[in-house]
C-alpha cells in the first residue's frame, strides 16, 4: 500500500499532521457515501441505531464534502466516534519524534533493495531533503514523512480532514475515540524490519500516483473503488499480509465491541472513520452485518 494512500484513505489521521503546508489545489465538491444502522430485526420506521461514514484525512482546500444526509445523521446523533478524538498537533509530533528513533539504524540507503535506491535518492531530492536526516529515523517513520511531504506538493491539506472538521463542529456534544495518537504509532512500530521496508519500497514504487484518483472516488460515494484501491495496494505477500492485518483487519475486529455498544445503549453514535475501513470483507460493513445489524446507504 502506497503510504500516501494509508495516510488518506486507510489511517492515520495523526499521520496526516506530519505533512507539510500544501500548495493550493482546485476544491471539488461531491457525495461521499454515508450508511446507517439499523438494529437487527427492526421496524421499517425505527430510528436509526447510528450511521457509519468512510472519511478522508487530507483534502485540496476548500473542498465541499457535506451534504444534507450527512447533516441531518450528525444532527439526530448522540455521540461522534472517530479514530482519535484528542487530533493536538503538539502531542501528535512529539509521540511521532520519541516512537520513530532507533540510533541502532544502518543509513537509510541500505534498508531499501539496490534496485531501489536510485528511485529513494530521487524522491529525497524531490522532498527537498537529504538521507542523512533520516539516519536514525526508523523506515516505518521515513516512509511516512517522505508521504507527507509529498502529499504537501499535491495540494493535499492535513487542515481539511475530514476527521477534524468533524470534531471540531461536534461540539460540545460527547467525541470518543477509538483509538490514541500513541497506539496508532505504535501499529507502525510495532513492524517488523521486512513489512517496514516493504512499506517504504512501496512508497518509491508509486511516487507517481495520481491522488485525484482517491479523491474522486471518496467524493463519487464509491465504496467499491475505495475498497479496491486498498486491495491493489494490499496484497498478498507475507510482508504485505502483515501489514494489512496490522493496518486494516485486526483494528477493524477491535473497533466493533465499541461500536455496538454505544449502538446497544441508544447512544445513536455517527461512526467517521478512514473510508478504507468501510468496505471489503474485512470492513466494518461486513463486520456489522456479520453480526446481524443491517448496514444501508443513504441517498
Amino acid at each position: 500500500m502506497h503510504p500516501f494512500l494509508l495516510i488518506r484513505l486507510l489511517l492515520l489521521a495523526p499521520l496526516a499532521l506530519v505533512a507539510a503546508a500544501c500548495q493550493q489545489a482546485e476544491a471539488p465538491g461531491g457525495d461521499p457515501a454515508l450508511y446507517r444502522i439499523d438494529r437487527p430485526g427492526a421496524a421499517p420506521d425505527a430510528q436509526a441505531a447510528g450511521w457509519l461514514f468512510g472519511t478522508i484525512h487530507a483534502l485540496p482546500e476548500g473542498t465541499q464534502w457535506r451534504r444534507p444526509a450527512i447533516e441531518k445523521a450528525l444532527a439526530q446523533s448522540g455521540v461522534l466516534i472517530v479514530e482519535i478524538a484528542d487530533l493536538d498537533p503538539a502531542k501528535v509530533r512529539d509521540t511521532f519524534a520519541r516512537l520513530s528513533i532507533d540510533t541502532a539504524l544502518p543509513p537509510l540507503e541500505q534498508r531499501v533493495a539496490p534496485e531501489y535506491r536510485d528511485e529513494l535518492e530521487e524522491l529525497l531530492d524531490e522532498a527537498g531533503v537529504n538521507a542523512r536526516q533520516f539516519r536514525h529515523v526508523e523506515s516505518w517513520a521515513a516512509a511516512i514523512s517522505l508521504s507527507a511531504l509529498m502529499q504537501g506538493k499535491s495540494g493535499m491539506d492535513a487542515g481539511e480532514g475530514v476527521d477534524r472538521a468533524l470534531i471540531a463542529d461536534y461540539a460540545p456534544r460527547p467525541v470518543s475515540g477509538l483509538e490514541t495518537v500513541e497506539g496508532q504509532f505504535a501499529i507502525f512500530d510495532r513492524l517488523d524490519a521486512a513489512a517496514q521496508q516493504d512499506l517504504l519500497e512501496s512508497l518509491l514504487e508509486t511516487e507517481d500516483q495520481d491522488p485525484s484518483e482517491m479523491t474522486s472516488a471518496w467524493l463519487a460515494g464509491d465504496t467499491d473503488a475505495l475498497a479496491g484501491l486498498m486491495d491493489l495496494g494490499l496484497g498478498d505477500g507475507e510482508s504485505e499480509l502483515s501489514l494489512r492485518k496490522a493496518l486494516l483487519t485486526d483494528r477493524n475486529r477491535s473497533w466493533i465491541g465499541p461500536i455496538v455498544a454505544a449502538m446497544e445503549r441508544g447512544d445513536r453514535p455517527f461512526v467517521a472513520v478512514g473510508a478504507g475501513h468501510v468496505g471489503g470483507s474485512d470492513g466494518l460493513i461486513a463486520l456489522l452485518e456479520g453480526e446481524g445489524w443491517t448496514v444501508t446507504r443513504v441517498r
